[in-house]
């Protein structure tokens, strides 16, 4: 064995030797001179990272700030593009309509976001964001965007944000609050209205009435005070007479 050993060794050397004389680099002093140029001409791997990592950062903040643009930016028919991902409002009116009907009997307060249509009863408080159609009866406050009341019976007050209407054959016991009014039918309470109120020739009305304008029709039954104390016009300034003409000692 130590014999092939010494024989390879000097056979390796022989080689080299002829290489050399040659002008041909040894095997193992050529692989160190590719692998150092290979290092110097190609650049690391943290480099390569580094640069890429560089050139993606910036077009994931060119494409944030496209999206960004996007949002804010109106389209050219006026329409402002929002985050899909965005949580509708606390007032926002849900598209939807709960219907009570005519048979159904309902013990407890009702809270919708979206419109009630009652034609049933309803023992309790009644709250929609949206519409309140009644033509049933409710025994308790009613406060929506907005209350047409047909043909129903309501004890308790009626409160909307915008109008209020009271249909012929409607009986209402409590107050109506609104910012305008139209009532046919009777109604027992003070009615406090923001905006104008229409009072028709079929209404009966026990109760004071606020507006900011009225409009009685021949018929009407009115058993309370009624004034416009919403109104633009300042009484006070026009009543305040004072005499035009010097007094003559």
């Amino acid at each position: 064995m130590g014999f092939f050993k010494d024989f390879k060794e000097d056979l390796s050397e022989t080689a080299n030797r002829l290489n050399k004389d040659n002008g041909v680099k040894p095997v193992a002093e050529e692989e160190k001179n590719d692998t150092a140029k290979s290092v110097i001409e190609n650049p690391s791997l943290a480099q390569l990272s580094a640069k890429a990592e560089q050139e993606t950062g910036g077009k994931d903040k060119n494409k944030d700030e496209d999206e960004g643009n996007k949002m804010a930016a109106k389209s050219e028919y006026g329409v402002t593009v929002k985050p899909a991902h965005e949580e509708p409002g606390e007032d926002a009116i849900a598209d939807e309509t709960a219907v009570i009907t005519a048979g159904l009997c309902v013990t407890g307060d009702l809270d919708a976001s979206g419109s009630v249509d009652v034609l049933g009863a309803i023992f309790g408080n009644v709250k929609c964001r949206g519409r309140l159609m009644i033509s049933g009866s409710i025994s308790g406050n009613s406060k929506a965007n907005e209350v047409f009341a047909d043909s129903a019976q309501i004890d308790g007050n009626v409160s909307a944000k915008g109008a209020v209407k009271v249909g012929q054959g409607t009986v209402i016991v409590g107050n109506i609050t609104a910012s305008s009014a139209v009532i046919a039918g009777a109604v027992k309470g003070d009615i406090d209205i923001q905006g104008p109120v229409v009072i028709d020739s079929t209404a009966i009305i026990v109760g004071d009435i606020k507006s900011k304008t009225v409009q009685i029709n021949n018929g009407a039954t009115i058993d309370g005070r009624c004034t416009q104390c919403y109104s633009e016009v300042n009484t006070t300034t026009i009543f305040d007479i004072k005499p035009k003409n010097k007094k003559i000692k």
